[in-house]
């Protein structure tokens, strides 16, 4: 891989997990491409998007499933009937899932499927976040991302300088992107890795906060750093405020859409087919 100078100053390589990461607390196992996991803290439950065959394939074959705060598998197939869920957030009682050409609304109460959103122009919907007002879904093979309001979507940024935008995160006054890289082959390797980015809400600019990571899958903030993980490599890389990056912890390939609870890191690893949790303090 390829490391821009900048980088290649900052980054710190560890092969043990720092002091401020335990080992795992629990995994859950036996899934068919876990992609995403979400905590529904009004409800004490942890929700998680399982593809279920080719993550590209409109198949039918996606379920949500529920997991305990501890692990344990409470219903394997909550919802059924979906594609290739993928990225989720929240919204008051609303489970928002990303899924190839469509948008999930899934009651959180009742635990049904309100509806399912047809969005014309996507290709492939990847991630959401929601900051409970403002939602964004990234098109990961489209180089855009979508905004999600009154119950419709809109394009809402559209340029390769998106460098195919996988995981999202709201972040105050911006939106971070975790990009998988430029030029990619068949394979779905790059020929550039990819960076993380954050995009102003106000006028939509596009800055740099970490060059050539990886192919790059979620982002999530815990305290004052960032934490940003590669598909590929399985490796889980921290970016602090002042630009530096550190590799804390390398996981199996396949690592793909993390998701952070407090100090509680949620890892579905969709080539393993498990669902982890490990504190982060």
């Amino acid at each position: 891989m390829t490391r821009s100078p900048l980088l290649a100053a900052t980054l710190v390589i560890s092969l043990t997990l720092p002091a401020a990461a335990d080992p795992k607390l629990w995994t859950a196992q036996s899934f068919d491409m876990p992609e995403s996991a979400i905590y529904d803290e009004a409800r004490q439950r942890i929700v998680v998007s399982v593809i279920g065959g080719h993550p590209g394939e409109a198949d039918g074959n996606g379920v949500l499933a529920v997991l305990s705060p501890d692990g344990e598998i409470l219903d394997d197939a909550w919802i059924t009937g979906l594609d290739a869920p993928k990225g989720m957030a929240i919204v008051d009682d609303l489970l928002l899932v990303a899924d190839l050409r469509r948008l999930h609304e899934v009651d959180l109460i009742t635990g049904t499927l309100r509806r399912s959103l047809d969005v014309e122009g996507a290709v492939f919907l990847n991630d959401v976040t929601s900051e409970g007002t403002q939602t964004f879904v990234s098109d990961f093979m489209a180089n855009r991302i979508w905004e999600y309001a009154d119950g419709e979507m809109k394009v809402w940024l559209d340029t390769p300088d998106l460098a195919h935008p996988n995981g999202v995160l709201l972040d105050g006054d911006n939106l971070i992107v975790a990009s998988w890289g430029i030029c990619m082959l068949d394979d779905f390797s790059t020929e550039t890795p990819g960076s993380l980015l954050s995009v102003s809400l106000a006028d939509q600019q596009i800055s740099t906060l970490a060059d050539n990571l990886g192919n790059l899958d979620g982002v999530v903030r815990i305290g004052e750093v960032l934490l940003v993980n590669d598909w590929i490599t399985g490796a889980l890389y921290q970016v602090r405020a002042d630009g530096a990056v550190f590799e804390v912890a390398q996981h199996a390939p396949g690592l793909a859409d993390i998701a952070a609870h407090g100090e509680m890191l949620l890892l579905p690893s969709m080539l393993e087919g498990t669902v982890s949790a490990q504190a982060y303090r």
